[in-house]
């Protein structure tokens, strides 16, 4: 399998895009918590994500211009989703209420993992990559690694010196392997309601 059998580019991500990374979300992570509150939830998220002059959004695309990959965070983790949805309060806040009505065991478990500090000597202090997807048709092309090393090097540009992310802790090998190879070493373990066991990962950024 070449590591391209097309041309590909990588850009940064245009606001108007956020749909494509919501669609492209649901693929990547058909059985994850945040894909079961659906796409009008998704594209609020990545919406103000990439309104955010605090974010960093690299995406792939073929060469006819389609999404096929995207990596999304923020240069300061500390406090970032509560000012994410204070910026987009209205939006946010409709979503919930959707979510109230169709899934409120989701929203209970939104709310009680948002911005949530699980260390004590944890300041959030450093970068942080919240969300990387790939289309699964495009898998093994080694798009992830790149959509990762675009994402560092744009954190080093505005001035980042650490960057995280967090993963699940149980069968999850093949993903703690993936970051491992790409530099990131196990920072702290911790649960997220209602019983989900996470690595949080660190990188120094050289």
């Amino acid at each position: 399998h070449h590591r391209y059998s097309f041309v590909m580019k990588f850009r940064t991500a245009k606001i108007s895009e956020s749909k494509k990374l919501a669609i492209i979300h649901l693929e990547s992570f058909k059985d994850f918590f945040l894909s079961s509150l659906g796409e009008r939830f998704l594209n609020t998220y990545y919406k103000s994500c990439l309104k955010s002059d605090e974010s960093i959004a690299i995406c792939a695309v073929d060469e006819n211009e389609n999404l096929i990959g995207f990596s999304v965070g923020s240069i300061q983790s500390k406090g970032f989703h509560k000012r994410l949805i204070i910026q987009n309060f209205p939006a946010f806040m409709l979503q919930g209420i959707i979510i109230l009505f169709s899934n409120p065991k989701a929203l209970l478990r939104l709310s009680n993992n948002l911005g949530k500090n699980t260390d004590k000597k944890d300041d959030g202090n450093y970068a942080e990559l919240l969300s990387i997807g790939v289309l699964p048709k495009h898998n093994g092309q080694g798009i992830g690694k790149e959509l990762i090393k675009r994402f560092e090097e744009e954190a080093i540009i505005k001035g980042c010196k650490e960057i995280a992310l967090t993963t699940d802790f149980d069968k999850n090998n093949k993903v703690l392997e993936f970051y491992k190879s790409t530099g990131y070493t196990i920072y702290y373990e911790f649960i997220t309601y209602p019983n989900r066991k996470m690595y949080k990962l660190k990188k120094e950024l050289k």
